[in-house]
């Protein structure tokens, strides 16, 4: 009898350490063209459907129920730490950016599979977080780009959460 949860017959296929395993697990599958044009219009401005209920629906009905409020906070609560500093005088984008980028890298470990131990993260909020780091090349795709379309998806469903247990 093998120690390892496949049998030791190699992973199991909802076992690839966060990497997307099923159309399903990618916000194209659900939101065609996803930030294929960035987050800015021709004029520079958000684009509306970043901040947009209806087409967070799809992505809120198929992430949520696997996402903790918890963890969709601790995520935010990153961001928002990032925004505070940006904003604080003479501080550089250059200094802030490094720690935009390990959001990745915190999305990836946390959408890991582990022995004994099951995703933190759905591997479609993997997706979003991963997705969205790659976009972000300045000060202005963070702060007013990246930072509203988190805050849309963290509004749109506070509802639809999975509650911590009690």
């Amino acid at each position: 009898m093998s120690h390892y949860p496949s049998g030791g017959r190699g992973a199991r296929p909802s076992q690839h350490s966060g990497q997307l395993r099923r159309p399903e697990d990618s916000i194209e599958s659900l939101w065609p063209g996803y930030l294929k044009d960035g987050y800015f219009d021709e004029n520079g401005h958000l684009r509306i459907e970043y901040v947009c209920r209806d087409k967070f629906e799809a992505l809120i009905r198929e992430m949520c129920p696997d996402l903790s409020a918890h963890q969709i906070r601790r995520y935010f609560g990153h961001c928002r730490a990032l925004e505070t500093r940006l904003k604080a005088p003479g501080v550089a984008w250059e200094s802030v950016w490094p720690e935009v980028k390990k959001l990745d890298v915190a999305a990836a470990d946390g959408a890991a599979e582990k022995p004994g131990r099951s995703a933190k993260i759905p591997a479609l909020f993997r997706d979003f977080i991963r997705r969205n780091v790659d976009k972000i090349k300045c000060q202005k795709d963070f702060l007013q780009g990246f930072l509203p379309h988190f805050e849309a998806l963290v509004g749109f469903g506070q509802a639809h959460f999975r509650k911590e247990r009690s």
